[in-house]
C-alpha cells in the first residue's frame, strides 16, 4: 500500500538518476487508487493540504519520467539502443515516440538528398551460415545479435522469422 513517504521516494529516486528506476508494472493503478482512497477521507484543511501535495508530487514523479522518456526516444532513434525499466504503458509511449522520430529523420534526411537517418536495429533469432546478401557482402547471422541489416534484405528476413525489430 503506498504511502505519501513512498511516493516522495519514488519522486525522489526518479530525480537522482538520469535513468529511469524500475517501478511496478502497475504504477499509475496504485498512485490512482491512493488518490481515490485520500480524497474519500476527512475533509480537514490539513487532509486538503496534504492532497494537494500528494498530487504535484505525483505529477512530478510522472514528468520526470515522461522527459527521460522523450530522451530515451531521441538517444534510441540515434543509437537503436533502447533504454530500460519502463511499464508496459511507458514502452507504448516510447516505441509511438521513435516510429514518429524515424518517420521524421528519414524524411528530412531523404529532402536533404542523403541518407543519414538511423536505419532500425534488429535482433537474430536463428542463427544462419555466412551468406552473400543482394549488396554483394556477407553476412554471418548469430542468435541473440544486435544488428543493422539494409533493405531488402531486412524485409526478408523479417519474413522469414530470422531476425525481429530490436527494443
Amino acid at each position: 500500500m503506498l504511502t505519501f513517504d513512498k511516493v516522495r521516494d519514488m519522486e525522489r529516486l526518479e530525480k537522482q538518476s538520469k535513468k529511469l528506476q524500475k517501478m511496478p508494472e502497475d504504477v499509475v493503478e496504485q498512485l490512482r487508487e491512493y488518490v481515490k482512497r485520500k480524497e474519500k477521507g476527512e475533509k480537514t484543511s490539513s487532509d486538503i493540504t496534504e492532497l494537494e501535495n500528494i498530487k504535484s508530487t505525483i505529477k512530478r514523479f510522472f514528468e520526470l519520467r515522461e522527459g527521460k522518456i522523450v530522451s530515451a526516444a531521441l538517444d534510441t532513434v540515434r543509437t537503436g539502443l533502447p533504454p530500460e525499466n519502463m511499464t508496459k504503458s511507458e514502452e507504448t509511449l516510447f516505441y509511438r515516440l521513435t516510429e514518429e522520430m524515424k518517420k521524421y529523420r528519414e524524411s528530412f534526411f531523404s529532402e536533404l538528398g542523403r541518407e543519414t537517418a538511423a536505419t532500425p536495429m534488429y535482433r537474430v533469432k536463428k542463427t544462419l551460415p555466412t551468406f552473400v546478401g543482394p549488396d554483394m557482402k556477407s553476412y554471418s547471422l548469430k542468435e541473440n545479435d544486435i544488428i543493422n541489416i539494409p533493405q531488402p534484405l531486412d524485409e526478408l528476413l523479417l519474413k522469414e522469422g530470422v531476425i525481429e525489430k530490436a527494443g
